[in-house]
């Protein structure tokens, strides 16, 4: 069978992008009706703005995935981009960042070894 694989960010480059943090939400859900309900609750929210700037045409299916950039709170900005196209059983989509300047970011990218794998 061949299809379009996708297999995104390596583990490092995700941890790196896909940062969370616990923050308090206090406010207030007006219900159908008028009726207001409080909150106070702590939830997870991602520390990086996420924004599609691209997507990645497959062999098979007109939109594979969507293309990002990351910016993080400290201003670094990371877009991603196909780093490697290798074919079994079609194309496997392995993705890598770059600074803002166009530079790959070292430890995003895919080694041998690790394409391997799959």
């Amino acid at each position: 069978m061949r299809i379009d694989q996708y297999i995104g960010l390596n583990e490092r480059a995700s941890r790196m992008v896909n940062k969370t943090m616990w923050v308090r939400e206090i406010g207030t859900t007006i219900l159908p009706g008028g009726r207001r309900k409080s909150f106070n609750r702590k939830v997870e929210v991602p520390v990086a703005r996420r924004k599609v700037i691209g997507t990645i045409e497959g062999a098979w299916n007109p939109q594979v995935a969507n293309l990002h950039r990351h910016v993080m709170p400290n201003g670094k900005v990371y877009e991603e981009y196909v780093q490697e196209v290798p074919w079994h059983g079609g194309p496997m989509y392995f993705i890598a960042l770059k600074d803002r300047h166009g530079k790959p970011v070292q430890q995003s990218l895919w080694t041998e070894a690790e394409m391997a794998q799959y």
